[in-house]
């Protein structure tokens, strides 16, 4: 019995110890987007969504350490909040469990599954660089909003200068509002189509 107990306590403790081990180029990523940014950038947000014509919107976020990202402008509903430059940060800061799938060159993509049965995201694929940890693009899946596949492009920053989001317009349920007079209920996808939309968004980072 004794023994029995023993190799019980011995296999709980290595399985404990086993979840705690991070994958070393995952662990780059977290101490990389835990950071708190503090910035400010525009944001010119567009919309293309075929069949309808969305004017372009603009944006002031300002994200100061320790409190919620102060946004203003008329476009921020458009958004989708898998898309924006802090969306890692939440990401990072659920449980998971990292998989490696490949490696091309000098880029590493790795499957995330959430741990954690609340939180909004399920799996997410990111394609990322082994010496910058850059994340170049994502495939987030959550739970009540579909997919969201996220390209960042990159220049001398650290922080994306484009971002184009691919998203499910149905399930993002576009508002009113912000799509413009020049559209009708009409031009709307049909229920059960399947119509993804595309939102680029293009920063420009303020001193």
């Amino acid at each position: 019995m004794k023994k029995l107990i023993i190799l019980l306590f011995l296999l709980s403790s290595s399985s404990v110890f086993a979840q705690q081990i991070i994958d070393e180029n995952i662990q780059k990523l977290i101490d990389k987007y835990s950071v708190e940014l503090v910035l400010k950038c525009e944001i010119v947000v567009e919309v293309n969504v075929e069949g309808m014509k969305i004017p372009n919107k603009t944006i002031y976020v300002d994200f100061v350490e320790g409190k919620k990202p102060k946004v203003k402008g008329k476009g921020l509903a458009l958004i989708p909040k898998k898309g924006m430059i802090n969306q890692f940060k939440e990401l990072f800061t659920t449980p998971l469990q990292a998989i490696f799938l490949n490696k091309k060159e000098n880029n590493y993509t790795y499957k995330l599954v959430s741990l954690d049965e609340k939180s909004k995201w399920v799996t997410a694929d990111i394609i990322f660089d082994e010496s910058t940890s850059q994340i170049y693009e994502s495939i987030i899946h959550t739970r009540k909003q579909g997919s969201f596949k996220a390209v960042h492009t990159y220049q001398d920053s650290k922080y994306p200068i484009k971002s184009i989001i691919t998203f499910d317009v149905k399930k993002f349920k576009m508002p009113l509002k912000f799509i413009g007079r020049s559209n009708k209920v009409s031009d709307f996808p049909d229920r059960n189509e399947n119509v993804l939309g595309e939102i680029i968004l293009l920063y420009t980072y303020l001193k």
